[in-house]
């Protein structure tokens, strides 16, 4: 036959089970408070993708500067023409108008 509970007895039960859930919440916040620790802001993600940005501006003018060069060794040597120089010059990413 049926059981029947009393109010008490549901009473710890509910009790053992809600104690149960709020350590369940106590290890979830702390686990909240090491994500929050380690987590990196978005302004800090900004600076930083700003700061690779010049460094790759800066590596890639040095390149500009070594291809220039080597246009005016090959022009001078004339492995290469005036047209060619001025094609070439006038391409990105530092394009080099002559006026």
């Amino acid at each position: 036959m049926e059981e029947k509970i009393t109010i008490d007895t549901l009473a710890g039960m509910m009790k053992k089970e809600f104690d149960g859930i709020g350590s369940r919440f106590d290890n979830v916040e702390s686990e909240i408070k090491i994500i929050k620790a380690t987590m990196v802001t978005k302004d800090y993600l900004d600076d930083k993708l700003a700061d690779l940005r010049g460094d790759l501006v800066v590596l890639m003018r040095k390149e500009d500067t070594k291809v220039g060069k080597l246009i005016d060794v090959l022009k001078r040597r004339r492995v290469i023409s005036e047209a060619d120089t001025k094609e070439i010059l006038a391409m990105e990413p530092f394009a080099k108008i002559s006026v």
